[in-house]
């Protein structure tokens, strides 16, 4: 059986159908529901259901497959009104019906050779799962109906059995009273009784249709819950190729060029700090090419780090010249390593507690410096006194170990102050008492005597010159 031209002009998108009735509309569903046509929201014909009680006129939407209806009036003038009855005349008359029953897919044997019907005959009515899904009808909820007047009498009634309360029961009103409880004892059952299933029964529907749908809940989670961690799983991994390829292409030659310039070191260009979020699809055009805001927060990112190293390279030499001005300060001259430091701050130590760890060590070495120095007084002290006192007493005694000695004493306490053979002469040195500290003594001698004797003291003077600063002579 052939399509007629009022059928192939509503295909075309050249005409419009009017239907009137809820059957004709059935039979133009089933006719556009073979044609797998949709409507112009995408939701398959064959989930349309309408209530028909006026003239709707059906046309195939300009953009393709899709259907649309509007009241006649309405429908655009491109396209021409066609009846139903004139639209399918070929096919009512063909089934013995003019006005109901259901278009049915024709026997083989009425299929002619046509090209266009045969393609239609293979057409599967295949429905997708989002097809599928949006079959499914929600629906609404509509308040049961509950007939009776308890709602109107309820006061009227609430207000008849409180006055039996706070009653007293007496001979006169005893008899009264065990019939008016028998009564209420009876419609309490009564009420409990059908409000009990009153309620089971209007809630008999809603609990299958809310079992129902929580059973697609829970296939739906049942689907969804690894969908979601295999679609992450996948989208992570194709985020790494996709950063991999960002680094190697565009950022790694932009360190590189900086590095090159001196405007950036190693270290600092593994601080580059790359967002995710450039992975994702909106960080590209429709071409692949980076977008202008991409390309801007990376040239932010370099900037940043350009920043970072010009403030490392200033911070470096603030370092090297508080250590140098500390140590000319403290006399500490290469006490201190400036290296420590600039090491210390490389590592990530701010600035702030670099300096104050230069402070401490500076404390540290003065201490220390003070101490060696103390020590260093002490010990030429010593020696003073030593070779002041027992180490010339010694000699002088080991002097006095041979013979022809003459020895000086001290005419008061005995001290020995000098010895002297032929050969050696050992005289104790005299410290300076307190009180003479800073005074300065002239005396002068005249001598003479034997070469021997001229030129021994000759040499005790220039011995006495070379141990005591301020000591002067003057031959004449």
């Amino acid at each position: 059986m052939e399509r007629n031209n009022v059928q192939s002009e509503f295909l075309g998108c050249m005409s419009a159908i009017v239907i009137e009735t809820q059957a004709q509309f059935e039979k133009l569903k089933e006719f556009m529901g073979i044609k797998n046509l949709f409507l112009s929201d995408g939701t398959p014909v064959t989930q349309l259901n309408l209530n028909v009680d006026k003239r709707i006129a059906f046309y195939r939407d300009e953009l393709g497959m899709f259907v649309a209806y509007d009241h006649p009036a309405n429908v655009g003038c491109n396209y021409s009104l066609k009846e139903f009855n004139q639209a399918f005349e070929e096919q009512l008359n063909l089934f013995g019906d003019n006005s109901t029953g259901v278009i049915r897919q024709p026997d083989e044997t009425l299929i002619s050779d046509d090209p266009i019907e045969a393609e239609t005959k293979e057409i599967k009515n295949e429905v997708s799962l989002s097809e599928t899904l949006n079959q499914l009808e929600i629906g609404s909820v509509t308040p049961a109906t509950v007939t009776g007047n308890i709602i109107e009498f309820k006061d009227t009634v609430i207000k008849a059995i409180n006055k039996y309360k706070g009653i007293v029961v007496t001979k006169d009103n005893f008899l009264d009273l065990t019939t008016t409880r028998a009564d209420l004892n009876n419609k309490k059952a009564v009420i409990t009784e059908n409000r009990k299933n009153m309620k089971k029964e209007a809630m008999k529907n809603v609990d299958i249709v809310y079992n129902a749908m929580g059973e697609i809940v829970k296939a739906i989670e049942s689907v969804v819950e690894p969908l979601n961690a295999d679609i992450k799983k996948f989208e992570d991994e194709e985020k790494k190729v996709v950063k991999q390829d960002m680094i190697d292409k565009t950022i790694n030659p932009m360190l590189q060029m900086l590095i090159k310039n001196n405007m950036i070191d190693e270290p600092i260009s593994k601080k580059f700090q790359f967002d995710m979020s450039w992975t994702n699809k909106g960080a590209f055009t429709s071409k692949g090419e980076l977008t202008k805001k991409t390309k801007d927060a990376i040239s932010a990112e370099m900037e940043r780090l350009t920043n970072l190293f010009t403030q490392q390279e200033n911070d470096i030499a603030t370092i090297e010249s508080t250590v140098k001005q500390l140590s000319l300060a403290h006399k500490l001259d290469a006490e201190l390593n400036a290296d420590t430091y600039i090491e210390l701050y490389k590592k990530g130590t701010p600035m702030p507690a670099v300096q104050e760890r230069m402070n401490q060590d500076i404390e540290v070495v003065k201490k220390t410096v003070d101490a060696a120095v103390e020590k260093k007084t002490q010990n030429i002290q010593s020696q003073q006194q030593t070779s002041q006192g027992g180490q010339h007493v010694e000699n002088i005694q080991n002097v006095a170990d041979t013979k022809n000695v003459t020895i000086l004493s001290d005419e008061k306490t005995g001290e020995v102050l000098a010895k002297a053979d032929n050969q050696k002469l050992m005289a104790l040195v005299v410290s300076t008492p307190e009180k003479h500290q800073g005074k300065t003594f002239e005396y002068t001698y005249s001598f003479s005597g034997s070469f021997g004797a001229i030129k021994t003291f000759s040499n005790i003077l220039k011995l006495l010159s070379m141990m005591f600063k301020d000591f002067k002579y003057e031959r004449k």
